[in-house]
């Protein structure tokens, strides 16, 4: 069944005026008033915790904390995870402790503050300090540096997270992230947005960027990007390769997977729901697509939407 979601090109992109979701926002990032909105119509109060397997620059990890709910996420990139991580988790108390720093300019400057951050906090305070870190060097290392003074404003106007979820940095296709991420059982709603296609931007962070970020990963035990490297499978084979390990962790729980057609126009909505059906045998109920409308050069954006029990 295909039925219509009133959306329009305002309320589908990211805000740049967003607390903390405004820290860094990729091009193919959604809005997080947005991604609230299809949650609320779709699952309702009875939502536990929102899973994202492809976290991207944190659009779903910003809409869980809005929404008072813990997130678990997976993101590939080291920087994107970071990036995922701070949106999740960080308090004005993380932020306290980086005023107490060096401001961060480069990656120099970040790699001062990521030696000095250790002797200001629990193990667990570090690693969200650090992550926030890793995006005021991104900030800086692309002209638009973000002060402390603003990030303790944003944070300042979001009461914290419920609870502080988890992320990794793995292969969301591959075991070995899920095996990390203790996912809700029953409750959650799977709401990610794999790549649409290989000229889907690429974060392209300077590589000793990449390198702290992997280092702040390593040290939360959180790092499971070296064992597998993502496959350009396209988006129908990618997704059902994911929610195969998602359904081997989850025994219940509300999908809902963003897509748009790939390069040469191609809509792969059909394709994905056969091969995501013929993935999980007899745990595909109510599936549908949802039709919001087109934002950017590639096509309608649809929603592929089921029940995963």
């Amino acid at each position: 069944m295909t039925v219509s979601l009133p959306l329009d090109a305002e309320r589908y992109h990211p805000d740049p005026r967003e607390p903390v979701d405004r820290w860094f926002q990729t091009a193919s990032a959604s809005n997080v008033r947005t991604t609230m909105a299809v949650v609320t119509d779709l699952v309702g109060p009875s939502c536990g915790a929102v899973v994202d397997p492809f976290a991207g620059g944190g659009s779903s990890a910003a809409a869980a904390r809005l929404m008072n709910l813990p997130f678990f996420g997976i993101e590939i990139d080291p920087v994107l995870a970071c990036v995922s991580l701070a949106k999740s988790r960080a308090t004005v108390r993380h932020a306290r402790m980086l005023r107490r720093l060096p401001p961060i300019h480069d990656v120099k400057g970040l790699l001062s503050v990521l030696a000095m951050l250790p002797a200001c906090g629990s193990a667990d305070e570090v690693t969200v300090a650090s992550c926030l870190a890793v995006v005021l060097a991104l900030r800086a290392s692309r002209g638009t540096p973000l002060g402390y003074e603003e990030v303790t404003g944003d944070l300042a106007r979001h009461r914290p997270p419920a609870a502080t979820g988890r992320l990794v940095c793995a292969d969301a296709t591959a075991p070995a992230g899920w095996r990390d991420l203790p996912v809700p059982k029953e409750g959650a709603v799977l709401y990610t947005s794999p790549q649409f296609g290989r000229r889907s931007p690429l974060l392209g962070a300077p590589p000793r960027l990449t390198a702290s970020a992997r280092d702040v990963l390593a040290a939360a035990e959180a790092d499971h990007g070296r064992e597998a490297a993502p496959r350009d499978s396209g988006f129908a084979a990618t997704t059902a390769a994911m929610l195969r390990q998602a359904a081997a962790m989850m025994r219940r729980a509300t999908v809902v997977i963003e897509h748009e057609p790939d390069d040469d126009g191609h809509d792969a909505t059909q394709e994905a729901l056969e091969q995501i059906a013929a993935a999980l045998p007899g745990r595909v109920h109510d599936a549908r697509v949802i039709v919001c409308g087109q934002f950017t050069w590639r096509g309608p954006l649809s929603l592929i939407v089921f029940d995963l029990r």
